[in-house]
């Protein structure tokens, strides 16, 4: 059973495991990210080398985020760590390791992990949109992964889906939503409530219904321009936001009011790995890319 290094790279912490061919995660940790290049590549190496002392290792997948090339290593934008941009990361992981290595988009490698082993495993066309600070995207067509001519496909953040034409990033991200319900509640960010607590909080709040409404519209607008120009089996939605059943009531309403939505409308479903998809991805890219290689 060959066995995989799978680091998902976050601006706030990069998750780290290893990961048999089967998609079985054998131990997974996480450190906070750096902030700059040679004590990532330092941290990064500590933990390669750990796990080599415990583990034949086969291969390494990297989810980072940025516009990456998978093919050259080319890293036009790295999200947050700006230290990486233009940084070719392939040349820079091998000064680290001489194990084979693949990195790709972290959005990309959450779709394929739901691809492998999580809610898309029963779909060849699929969207994945990933909730969180911003709105990533991944895009499953044929079974593979879609990332267009320039490494940019997915970019479903910046699509205007606003009163003003604001993009999704800013309206219909779950940061937009904390941001609307800040507003409405008249409260600071430390007094915000979380998760399910916000959503039993509107049925009695109505300015906040108000504004969770507005903001299930926009993410509404941007989930249905996705679908009528793919046309996938099903829309996945990930981060933590994802787990909250009314979001897909109120994007239902929404949607239902769209002009030929009974005819475009397929299921809009949360994915099921979380935080786990984009290294599993990763690794499943990894593991096909270097299948070759045998324990």
């Amino acid at each position: 059973m060959r066995l995989f290094i799978g680091f998902d790279v976050g601006g706030t912490h990069i998750k780290h495991g290893v990961i048999d061919e089967d998609g079985n995660e054998l131990t997974t940790d996480q450190f906070d990210t750096p902030e700059d290049e040679e004590s990532f590549k330092q941290q990064w190496r500590e933990v390669v080398e750990a796990y080599q002392n415990e583990h034949e290792i086969a291969a390494i997948g990297v989810s980072i985020p940025g516009h990456i090339n998978t093919h050259t290593g080319e890293a036009a934008k790295a999200g947050a760590l700006e230290y990486l941009d233009n940084v070719n990361l392939y040349d820079l992981f091998a000064e680290l390791t001489d194990l084979p290595l693949v990195a790709d988009n972290d959005a990309s490698c959450a779709a394929l992990g739901e691809r492998w082993c999580g809610a898309g495993r029963e779909y060849e066309n699929f969207v994945c949109m990933t909730l969180g600070t911003g709105i990533g995207g991944g895009i499953v067509l044929g079974g593979d992964l879609y990332r267009g001519s320039h490494y940019r496909a997915g970019e479903f953040g910046v699509m205007p889906v606003g009163k003003h034409g604001e993009g999704m990033h800013e309206v219909a991200s779950a940061k937009g939503l904390m941001e609307t319900c800040r507003r409405a509640l008249g409260v600071s960010g430390d007094d915000m409530p979380k998760g399910e607590e916000l959503f039993e909080l509107m049925e009695n709040d109505l300015h906040l219904r108000e504004a969770v409404e507005e903001w299930a519209l926009f993410l509404a607008r941007g989930v249905y321009s996705v679908i009528s120009m793919f046309d996938p089996q099903v829309v996945l939605i990930g981060g933590g936001i994802s787990e909250q059943e009314k979001i897909y009531r109120l994007l239902d309403k929404h949607l239902q009011t769209f002009e030929e939505w009974e005819a475009l409308q397929v299921p809009i479903l949360p994915c099921q790995l979380g935080n786990q998809a984009g290294r599993l991805g990763a690794v499943w890219l990894a593991k096909q890319k270097f299948a070759s290689k045998k324990d």
